[in-house]
């Protein structure tokens, strides 16, 4: 038997960040910075998941920075199923999720269909930048095909 080790790369883009819930138009001023998530090479064979780390980077300014709180949100990518992301290879899915921990036992979504969103605030008299961590996750010994493996998670800020 010959074991099969496979060349995998699997990269999550982001389609892009929304911002929702300035009551001030042009009061609140926000930057984001997002490292992509990148697994590198899967081994269809190990008894073990391939996990990865990226980071988002927020900074805001608001005229009352000691009420300024915000929620990130996660798309379920192109599955559209946040328990069940996948990225693709032409048509061959390989499963993945993105987590709020790094136990990976909290799914990072909206709130609604599973998974949860993550609440941050601010400094009370800071605007600061808030950093946290994206914590992905490829189950093991998943029956995949060699190729690059891509998914697009949309981001969207509220405060």
């Amino acid at each position: 038997m010959i074991a099969r080790l496979l060349a995998l790369i699997g990269a999550l883009t982001w389609a892009g960040a929304a911002w929702a819930g300035c009551s001030t138009p042009g009061a609140c001023l926000c930057s984001m910075s997002v490292t992509s998530i990148v697994f590198g090479n899967y081994n269809t064979q190990s008894a073990s998941p391939t996990d990865t780390v990226g980071t988002i980077a927020v900074s805001c300014s608001s005229p009352d920075p000691a009420n300024s709180t915000m929620s990130i949100t996660l798309s379920p990518g192109s599955s559209g199923n946040v328990n069940a992301r996948a990225m693709q290879a032409g048509l061959h899915p390989l499963y993945y999720n993105l987590y709020t921990n790094a136990a990976r036992t909290i799914i990072w979504g909206d709130d609604s269909g599973g998974g949860e969103s993550v609440a941050a605030g601010f400094p009370a008299t800071t605007r600061s930048t808030i950093k946290l961590n994206i914590y992905g996750r490829i189950p093991a010994q998943q029956n995949a095909w060699v190729g690059s493996y891509r998914d697009s998670v949309t981001l969207t800020v509220s405060y």
